[in-house]
């Protein structure tokens, strides 16, 4: 017994299903987000506000601020694309954050949000605990940040709050 297809889908539908295959192959190839290319991990660790971050080893780090509040890496054969790690005291008067729609894998609540210009797009993951305000950021030039999107959403997942701040 043959089954005649045509029947059961007319053109259009036929049409949509195969774009949709070719959208979803071309999503999943996406590079830059893999976080396998990225070689070896690598923890950054702030001892003042007691957080860590993983960043590829083979990133170079920025200068660190004299406050010791975190630290920025970028990739080194694109410097134009940047991780960054950051606290500071909750002082409450600071732009207040929109409900929690992020969870860390150690289970802390958070607020992550993209921007999209139309040079610089960004993640940016934001958690306020203990009056303290903890910031990680992924940037990457507009026109790359899909690539990247992954990428940066591994390394936010995987930031760490200690609890002890010194």
């Amino acid at each position: 017994m043959s089954v005649i297809f045509r029947n059961f889908f007319p053109k259009v539908n036929v049409i949509y299903l195969l774009l949709g295959m070719v959208l979803t192959a071309s999503l999943l190839s996406c590079g830059g987000d893999d976080r396998n290319s990225a070689g070896n991990w690598v923890t950054y660790r702030n001892d003042r506000f007691g957080f860590e971050f993983l960043h590829p080893d083979r990133w170079f780090a920025s200068i660190a601020p004299e406050n010791r509040d975190g630290m920025a890496f970028s990739d080194p054969t694109n410097p134009n694309v940047e991780i960054r790690g950051w606290a500071g005291t909750d002082l409450g008067g600071q732009k207040k954050l929109a409900p929690s729609n992020f969870t860390t894998q150690q289970g802390i609540l958070g607020n992550l949000e993209i921007k999209l210009d139309a040079k610089v797009s960004s993640m940016t993951m934001t958690i306020v605990q203990n009056k303290i305000r903890y910031n990680w950021q992924g940037s990457a030039p507009s026109q790359q940040f899909a690539g990247y999107y992954q990428f940066f959403y591994y390394i936010a997942s995987r930031f760490k709050i200690s609890g002890n701040p010194k």
